[in-house]
């Protein structure tokens, strides 16, 4: 009369088996727990109210224990709820902290989960018909809670639900009058089929997220490097740009490959493809911290250079790349020997212009291209001269 269907049971092993989810997607599940906070207010007020009423009309020392146990946890599921809310529903919010956060949470929502299976049981078992309704109620409308809250985290969904529900069921399997079978009846049959409702809706939503997180990183990054695409570069460049000091300096890098045609003609754009992945790799391991790299197209790549205080300093990140990128790679089975040349131009960071930074840093690479170290610098605005460098 109390089971839960088998493949429900599957499901939920399964659900509590490691997730293999994207941690995009994961993160944005776990900052759905911190989405609603009204139920989680509404359901303490309630179980303050109908506990108190519960109280005084029966004294009962296990009662009181959990009613105080239930307003304790309550308590503090409330103050984690609040105090984090900022902090979970943050842009910022990566794996490590989600997980952190979860975990806190999950206690204090399973803590009041079971005081007040507890609560729900003891009353149900030695009080008269009219608390009773009231905690029917209760239990009712805290699976609904549970259903709304946290359906999409069903490792903690199930557990709270289960630890919250099922103590009055067994309760009331277990009294003699057949009112009380078939309300644990009813009960557990809806028990079963919201596990079964709220698996399925974290199944669709947690797959409906994941492509989302999909498709927007897609339309930000480039296909073939997997580095990030011009959307992001103008992104970042203006909060750069907005969040800067007055004294720091922004330099921006064109970076071209050469020999880049010569290699499709002769092993074919597939090799090529490999070519500038590879290029790609080697500008990752150079440009670190805060600086960033971007595929603009073809054999062309940008570099951005934040928070600089001297011209010394992008002039010796150019240098850096040339030398990284100018040695032998193993493409199509043939060592392959490529030269890349860089042109970089330099303003105050604060109110920076891309387009212009981008004019000048294409106009110094045709410079550093005519050169022979293939680097050559742009400065504007008279406090940086323009000058190739040899």
């Amino acid at each position: 009369m109390t089971g839960i269907p088998r493949h429900v049971g599957h499901r939920r092993r399964a659900i509590f088996a490691r997730e293999r989810l994207p941690e995009t997607t994961y993160v944005e599940l776990v900052q759905s727990l911190f989405g609603l906070v009204m139920p989680a207010v509404i359901m303490t007020i309630c179980f303050a109210c109908v506990g108190a009423y519960a109280v005084a009309t029966i004294r009962d020392p296990l009662l009181d224990g959990c009613y105080a146990a239930g307003l304790i946890a309550s308590a503090i599921r409330l103050t984690f709820l609040f105090s984090h809310r900022r902090e979970a529903r943050s842009a910022r919010l990566d794996a490590e902290q989600a997980r952190r956060i979860e975990r806190r949470f999950g206690l204090a929502y399973i803590g009041f989960a079971l005081a007040l299976g507890a609560f729900a049981a003891r009353g149900y078992a030695i009080t008269d018909a009219d608390i009773h309704m009231l905690l029917v109620a209760l239990v009712f409308g805290y699976g609904a809670g549970v259903a709304a809250t946290v359906s999409l985290r069903p490792w903690l969904s199930i557990t709270a639900i289960l630890a919250g529900v099922v103590p009055m069921i067994l309760v009331g399997a277990f009294r003699a009058e057949p009112a009380y079978w078939g309300t644990a009846l009813l009960t557990a049959l809806f028990l079963a089929g919201g596990i079964a409702s709220m698996l399925r809706r974290y199944r669709d939503t947690a797959a409906q997220i994941s492509l989302r997180r999909l498709m927007e990183k897609l339309a930000r990054e480039d296909d073939l490097t997997g580095l990030p695409n011009r959307l992001v570069l103008r992104e970042r460049f203006e909060a750069m740009a907005a969040g800067a000091d007055t004294h720091s300096l922004v330099a921006l890098h064109c970076v071209d490959i050469n020999q880049l045609e010569p290699v499709n003609d002769i092993y074919g754009h597939t090799a090529g493809d490999a070519l500038l992945r590879a290029v790609a790799q080697r500008l990752r391991r150079v440009v670190r911290g805060e600086n960033l790299v971007i595929h603009l197209n073809g054999d062309d790549f940008v570099i951005v250079q934040p928070n600089i205080r001297s011209l010394a300093e992008a002039e010796v990140l150019a240098h850096q790349v040339v030398a990284t990128l100018d040695k032998s790679y193993v493409v199509a089975n043939e060592h392959i020997i490529i030269t890349a040349n860089v042109g970089y131009a330099v303003d105050l960071q604060n109110g920076a212009d891309l387009e212009q930074l981008l004019i000048g840093a294409e106009r110094a690479l045709s410079a550093g291209k005519r050169g022979a170290s293939g680097v050559a610098s742009y400065g504007r605005q008279g406090w940086a001269a323009a000058e190739s460098i040899s």
